[in-house]
């Protein structure tokens, strides 16, 4: 069973709140200063820099933010405090250490105090558009700069101290994440809507999209090292797992990745993949009939 539950992933997500939104954006805008900085006057902006690899909110995951650094990749969470309480639960901490230790990242918490604004007169308050919640607080990083510790050490991580040329074979996780992104970049470029993706290893569909005749899809997506008409094959009725995917055309796509450099896949190396495109492998008019 997976450490999230039920493995079938829907398009169906919960919203996340006004405070954890605002709060993602304090944090990522403060790391992507941090970038700014570090990466001025850096050549190899492919390898050398600090580079994001995942900026999007998904769901479910183990991280709301990934960056990385040379070879080496942080996975950081945020953290929202007052006086005596904590944002961070206890799940929270066991799956990002879970996939981090699986993954070869580096877990991170980026700490926010909260504290609670003046208040305003009853005339400002009444014609204010924003929620009183998001309102009344303030959001403030404990530290400047990176503000990362180690979730488990409770050290504090400096991203440039810690990335090196050591080289680092990429994970089953990072190989993934890469195998959406071109699937995603090329429904896009096609002019498809994709409307929620997830790179879970553990859960399945991994995209859901819009196609051009407006109909919702959802499509499997697998790094493969070998022939896709096998990986193809084990996905065959997929859509047996859960009734409700039945509503919709499923597909499935595989992306290949072969470096140019060495015979592994190396973080940070040149690469060059394959991808065919989506093949279906379920058909929601038929299945009706």
């Amino acid at each position: 069973m997976s450490i999230y539950g039920n493995l079938q992933y829907e398009i169906d997500r919960p919203e996340p709140s006004e405070l954890f939104l605002k709060a993602r954006q304090i944090a990522g805008c403060q790391l992507q200063e941090q970038f700014r900085k570090l990466n001025t006057g850096i050549r190899d902006v492919g390898y050398d820099s600090f580079k994001w690899i995942k900026s999007e909110l998904t769901y479910p995951s183990f991280d709301p933010i990934t960056f990385a650094y040379k070879n080496a990749v942080f996975s950081v969470i945020i953290e929202l405090m007052d006086e005596d309480q904590t944002s961070m639960t206890k799940n929270q901490i066991e799956r990002l250490v879970k996939a981090t230790e699986k993954n070869n990242i580096i877990p991170c918490v980026f700490r926010l105090k909260m504290k609670r604004k003046p208040r305003k007169s009853f005339h400002r308050l009444i014609n204010t558009a924003y929620s009183q919640q998001s309102q009344d607080l303030e959001m403030i990083p404990i530290k400047n700069e990176w503000n990362l510790c180690h979730i488990r050490t409770g050290i504090e991580v400096i991203p440039e101290n810690i990335g090196n040329e050591v080289e680092i074979k990429m994970s089953n996780w990072e190989l993934q994440n890469f195998s959406i992104q071109i699937v995603r970049n090329s429904l896009e470029r096609e002019g498809i809507s994709v409307l929620s993706f997830c790179d879970l290893l553990e859960v399945n569909p991994q995209i859901w999209f819009r196609d051009k005749r407006g109909n919702i899809c959802w499509s499997i997506v697998k790094h493969i090292t070998g022939k896709p008409e096998e990986k193809f094959q084990e996905w065959v009725r997929f859509e047996n797992v859960n009734p409700k995917l039945k509503d919709f055309d499923g597909f499935f796509a595989t992306v290949q990745f072969n470096s140019t450099r060495h015979n592994g896949l190396i973080r940070g190396d040149c690469m060059n993949f394959k991808y065919s495109g989506l093949k279906r492998i379920y058909v929601y008019k038929i299945a009706v009939k």
